[in-house]
């Protein structure tokens, strides 16, 4: 029997594939921009290292972020199917090295290959779903279980198998993530440091107690 967890692995391994293949590794600067709202796409991208923002101006002047991609996440894909310039910024929070495929190979690819196709049409689709269960959650949680739940999103695993985030995001940007006060954020990160759930020094934070984050 086919999971989804089994085919959530091929699509990502296929699309992988794609741009180790086809694609061009490319060096970001902190603070840089991979493309400004506006743009035309011209590529899709693959984050090989590293941490960045997908935000938005408001009209007021302040930044807010909707998504934050790490290693291994893919984006680009939605503005070049649809043919839409794109609607927001993405912003480098950290050094990072991404994949840039051009968005002529990504289009005769899906149209030549069924299996890749499949695997966009899988990332695009499970995106979809994630970012409604985001929303249900962000309804439905308190304001420490959506900030666990963000941690858990952004973190990986370190060199001792714990989960390890490289906090470049201030707490102003949580704080519009998960739809909470900066001072909320500031004080539930004090609070989880002070009772040894988290380890947190200048932007590094550690999650000591995984068991935490589940029953948040």
């Amino acid at each position: 029997m086919v999971t989804n967890s089994t085919v959530q692995k091929e699509s990502s391994e296929s699309i992988k594939e794609l741009f180790y293949k086809y694609g061009n590794l490319q060096r970001f600067s902190t603070g840089s921009f991979v493309y400004m709202k506006g743009d035309t796409p011209v590529a899709s991208y693959l984050i090989e290292k590293g941490l960045l923002k997908v935000c938005q101006l408001t009209e007021k002047g302040q930044n807010v972020t909707f998504f934050v991609r790490k290693n291994g996440d893919a984006f680009g894909f939605a503005e070049l199917i649809l043919q839409r310039n794109h609607p927001c910024y993405a912003q480098c929070l950290q050094k990072c090295e991404i994949w840039v495929l051009d968005a002529e190979i990504i289009q005769k690819k899906m149209k030549e290959d069924l299996e890749i196709n499949n695997a966009v049409l899988y990332l695009m689709t499970d995106r979809l779903l994630h970012q409604q269960s985001t929303v249900e959650l962000l309804s439905s949680k308190s304001v420490a279980g959506r900030l666990a739940w963000f941690l858990e999103q952004i973190s990986v695993p370190d060199e001792n198998g714990h989960l390890f985030v490289d906090l470049m995001l201030t707490h102003e940007e949580i704080s519009n993530i998960i739809g909470c006060s900066r001072q909320t954020v500031t004080e539930l990160l004090g609070k989880w440091k002070a009772e040894g759930k988290i380890l947190y020094e200048r932007k590094k934070l550690v999650i000591r107690d995984e068991q935490f984050l589940e029953h948040m």
